[in-house]
């Protein structure tokens, strides 16, 4: 092998060592709503409640459904699809691993999730659009991962005081259920589509999002599609009592993704300065001016892309607990969306 063959073969070995896969969740909303619920009962040890809400201050109008429907059954007589948004940030490839979704069948009391079948899809629109493209996953593969299926330790009840005392109880267990899809997705606009078999071949409902509260945020624009007549709807809460105004609703799921940083993206900018570097214990980031207000957030991570340390911006740092070798600090605003990124070596 020639010199000329040999340095192109460290180079591009360089290049490629180089590359930052930074794992991370994606969480489209909150279901836990405390372990009291509104009639001051208690959750189980453990648990806490993921009660149906009321807006605050508004002691006669409540959420009311528990659930939507989000199953198909073997014969193909049933099959209900939940789909919802998300959005890969500006400047961001996703490397996409696999989707959480939470469910929950009434009555049910095993010790595992009581499915055993998820189809996921991801469109690049609003899948009720003849438009829309399906850029992942299909219509009939099973992508359930009963490995990393697990109880989610919440239980799903309507309000218990508004507009009046509702019992609390046990009946809705809910479990967070592991769909692998792989993606790779660049910046945009994504919809994610799912249903789920259960084990009995009946109902399976998923939860909405639920914020301690708030009965709906405007904006939020989940949908059901009734698969078998391919009919679209927008998911409402129509409210206890009939008389209390609808509420559009948002579906809770979590995508586990790595952000893509190539190795072109770790050059020194001229406006942030790491010193000293390399460094034995601590140092300093300088700031520029205009990127103060900015910058909260640091996280150092190691060359695999594993978070090793993180902190809110501060005068110095310090990395006299991590071993010798390079890492990669990153500074990020208030929405971790990154604003620089360099090299460190620890002595």
């Amino acid at each position: 092998m020639n010199k000329k063959t040999t340095l192109f073969v460290v180079a591009s070995f360089f290049a490629t060592t180089l590359q930052l896969l930074i794992a991370q969740p994606y969480i489209n909303g909150a279901l836990s709503t405390g372990s009291t619920s509104n009639s001051a009962v208690a959750a189980p040890t453990g648990y806490t409640w993921s009660e149906c809400q009321n807006e605050t201050g508004n002691t006669t109008e409540s959420n009311t459904n528990s659930g939507f429907s989000g199953n198909y059954n073997t014969a193909g007589t049933t099959s209900f699809q939940l789909a919802d948004d998300f959005t890969v940030p500006t400047g961001q490839s996703w490397n996409v691993t696999g989707f959480d979704f939470y469910c929950y069948q009434t009555g049910y009391a095993g010790t595992t999730p009581p499915i055993d079948g998820l189809r996921v899809l991801i469109y690049d629109n609003d899948p009720s659009l003849l438009t829309s493209n399906i850029v992942a996953g299909n219509a009939t593969t099973n992508v359930y991962s009963a490995t990393d299926s697990n109880d989610a330790l919440m239980y799903r009840i309507f309000n218990s005081a508004v507009p009046a005392v509702t019992a609390t109880g046990t009946t809705r267990k809910l479990w967070k259920v592991r769909a692998n899809l792989t993606a790779s997705l660049p910046s945009g606009t994504y919809w994610v589509v799912y249903q789920g078999h259960p084990t009995n071949d009946g109902t399976l409902f998923f939860p909405p999002v639920t914020i301690s509260g708030v009965r709906g945020i405007t904006g939020w624009n989940a949908k059901q599609n009734v698969a078998t007549t391919n009919t679209w709807s927008s998911l409402i809460d129509a409210g206890n009592p009939a008389t209390a105004p609808d509420f559009p609703q948002d579906m809770p799921f979590n995508v586990q993704y790595s952000v893509v940083l190539s190795n072109d993206k770790f050059t020194d900018a001229n406006e942030f300065k790491i010193s000293p570097n390399p460094v034995q214990s601590d140092f300093v980031i300088t700031i520029p001016n205009d990127m103060i207000g900015l910058a909260k957030n640091i996280t150092i991570y190691s060359l695999q892309g594993q978070e090793v340390k993180s902190s809110k911006v501060s005068d110095s740092y310090t990395i006299s607990d991590l071993a010798s070798g390079v890492y990669f600090v990153s500074v990020s605003d208030e929405s971790k969306n990154v604003l620089y990124k360099s090299k460190i070596i620890k002595k």
